[in-house]
């Protein structure tokens, strides 16, 4: 009798359970899942416990590095950046944006790529860990929890992100598909992201003021072909454009590419490009966005030739450029700003000369210079009396706003 009461009650909590959790798959032997959904629901205790075991098995691969920013001496003068071991003496990171990869202490950058900010650097050998495993995708677009990775001074360690869907897009600084997260998923760039399993998903990359994923195998294999391609000197055609703009479009009648809006006289395309042109591809590919012209342009070594259509007041034509190497500028001692005064806040960094005093002291067009010497919100003038004051030698404060980062640094006269 109790035996069949038993049976009862089982078959009815199983048909319960049919009715309230029909997406859910049958099961042969539904008392494991009944009990299952009985039993204490994992804790925050619990999460951290699988974390712990996942960072013993990743951690061997994980490294920091400190590199220098762009204003050497500051309070700032470092960012902390996550690597990842390729071998025991090599690792990849992601260059943020102002930092100085040749000074870098005791570590050596052996490949980089200008366009995307990824570097292989040589780093201090160690026994060397187990190879990290690129992560299969599967349903892409499932919500899911990863791992990413943190970084601070003395450590790397990992936390959960909850990633609503991975979409596959299309980015002319990868040469495969990359994933669009949703905005609000708390993933910084130059994060690397790992499942629960401990194999690694991707690199965390700045895109349009967005963060995607970098899948894993495509970022070992950037990896690989920036150790495997020798590096020349950088090139330059003597060019700068603007994105194709549908008012611009409407009247040179291109469809896609970008606008010449300079051409420096002695330059490449000197005498073949002038203001207007607009160039709709390279080298047989179309420039579906500006961004497209910058990739191409940032990887440009000295020699290499480039084959570009060009439309000029409706007609189109062929136009081959050989590319020239970038010339060092001399050092300077002057100045080398060009700024534009703002009433009650201080002056606006328009242009750095390179090889400039500003351009050594780390400063760039947009910051906004709050103080010099003892002035606070300086105009234009009272910035280039300041420094024109100092002798030879001798350094002046400044004081910068660069978005919503307050950096201090100093001028060399």
């Amino acid at each position: 009798m109790l035996l069949t009461a038993g049976v009862v009650a089982v078959a009815a909590l199983w048909l319960l359970a049919r009715i309230r959790f029909q997406e859910r798959p049958v099961t042969p032997n539904p008392v494991p899942a009944l009990l299952s959904q009985l039993a204490n629901r994992p804790t925050y205790d619990d999460l951290a416990a699988e974390i712990a075991q996942l960072q013993a098995r990743v951690e061997p691969s994980l490294l920091v590095l400190d590199v220098p920013s762009a204003f050497p001496g500051s309070p700032s003068a470092s960012h902390w950046l996550g690597a990842l071991r390729l071998r025991d003496d090599l690792a990849v990171t992601l260059l943020p944006a102002g930092s100085h990869p040749e000074l870098w202490n005791d570590r050596r950058v052996l490949a980089r790529d200008p366009a995307s900010g990824l570097v292989v650097v040589r780093v201090p050998s160690q026994v060397p860990a187990p190879p990290v495993v690129p992560w299969t995708p599967r349903r892409l677009e499932q919500p899911r929890y990863l791992i990413a990775s943190d970084v601070s001074s003395q450590s790397v360690s990992l936390r959960p992100v909850f990633v609503g869907s991975l979409a596959p897009m299309e980015s002319p600084l990868w040469s495969e598909p990359i994933w669009a997260v949703p905005g609000r998923s708390d993933l910084a760039p130059g994060s690397f992201v790992f499942t629960n399993s401990a194999e690694l998903v991707g690199l965390v990359f700045a895109h349009d003021a967005e963060s995607v994923v970098v899948p894993a195998a495509t970022v070992l294999a950037e990896a690989d072909r920036l150790l495997n391609t020798p590096r020349g000197p950088v090139g330059t055609v003597g060019l700068q454009v603007q994105a194709l703009t549908a008012v611009v479009a409407s009247v040179t009648g291109a469809p896609v590419g970008v606008v010449v809006t300079w051409v420096e006289q002695d330059g490449a395309a000197a005498g073949q490009l002038m203001v207007g042109d607009v160039i709709e591809a390279i080298d047989g590919r179309a420039l579906a966005t500006s961004q497209h012209w910058d990739v191409r342009l940032a990887r440009l070594l000295a020699g290499e030739m480039l084959t570009l259509r060009v439309r000029r007041r409706g007609e189109v034509q062929e136009v081959v450029l050989t590319a020239a190497a970038v010339a060092s500028p001399p050092v300077s001692r002057a100045l080398g700003l060009t700024l534009r005064g703002r009433t009650g806040i201080g002056t606006d960094v328009v242009r750095v000369e390179r090889a400039s005093a500003a351009d050594r002291a780390g400063l760039a067009a947009g910051d906004i210079i709050t103080l010099v010497a003892d002035v606070h919100a300086p105009t234009p003038a009272q910035v280039t009396r300041s420094f024109a004051s100092v002798r030879e030698g001798q350094r002046v404060m400044v004081a910068v706003t660069r978005g919503d980062v307050h950096l201090v640094t100093t001028l060399e006269r």
